[in-house]
């Protein structure tokens, strides 16, 4: 077996306890969003896509969290140079806990990952999958553009958590700005809408406090971005 398909069956079985064959697998995607091998159902790999302005902001072991249906989609920085995406139904919080463990199991392999995986292999060994989709290359999101697409994100609290048990469920001391923040994620507000809405309670917070401290919630387990957010 070739070292990068090697290395990509030894992660697929320590990930064996979270990735449900029926209705999940994994993913590795390079810096840009290109798919460098994917497990996944077709219109998973469109949803990754539609978040890939967010990759490049994600440190080693840093995620995103997606719902999706059956489930929810986990995106986790591996390298300097790639992602992992797994599709699971468990919960999120130890599912998260497990994929931190692989990415730094492998961390130095998975560095070299991206230069030595090729489409044509992935090919032959993805059984009863759809057709892998290598992207081509695409246009990066100028600045303006990143910012007007961070503003649309809608996120989510993780069931069972709500607005009225969260602050008591996650033993964690809060920020003011926080639980405001958290209370009010039932309501399909945007990041910019949140932003907009601390600022009127009188609370002098930044943009980009706003996005750090949600990406912060998501690696916790506590919040993702609902599926509905379009670029």
């Amino acid at each position: 077996m070739p070292e990068n398909l090697e290395l990509i069956d030894r992660v697929k079985k320590d990930l064996d306890n979270i990735i449900d064959p029926r209705n999940g697998g994994l993913a590795f995607l390079a810096n840009n969003g290109k798919t460098l091998y994917s497990e996944l159902p077709q219109d998973v790999e469109q949803k990754l896509l539609l978040f890939k302005p967010s990759y490049p902001s994600l440190n080693i072991g840093s995620n995103i969290t997606i719902a999706i249906q059956n489930g929810s989609l986990i995106v986790m920085r591996a390298s300097q140079t790639m992602l992992i995406a797994v599709q699971n139904q468990q919960n999120v919080g130890s599912s998260l806990g497990k994929i931190s463990t692989v990415v730094k199991k492998y961390s130095q392999e998975f560095n070299n990952l991206q230069n030595i995986i090729k489409p044509s292999e992935l090919r032959v060994e993805v059984v009863k999958k759809e057709a892998l989709v290598v992207e081509g290359e695409e246009t990066e999101l100028t600045e303006p553009e990143l910012e007007k697409y961070q503003k649309s994100l809608v996120y989510e609290l993780i069931p069972p958590l709500t607005p009225e048990n969260v602050i008591s469920e996650c033993s964690i001391v809060w920020s003011k700005a926080t639980r405001l923040m958290l209370r009010n994620l039932d309501q399909d507000l945007t990041v910019d809408e949140i932003w907009e809405g601390l600022n009127n309670a009188g609370l002098d917070v930044s943009l980009e406090w706003v996005l750090e401290a949600l990406q912060s919630l998501a690696a916790r387990g506590i919040v993702r971005i609902k599926e509905k957010n379009k670029v």
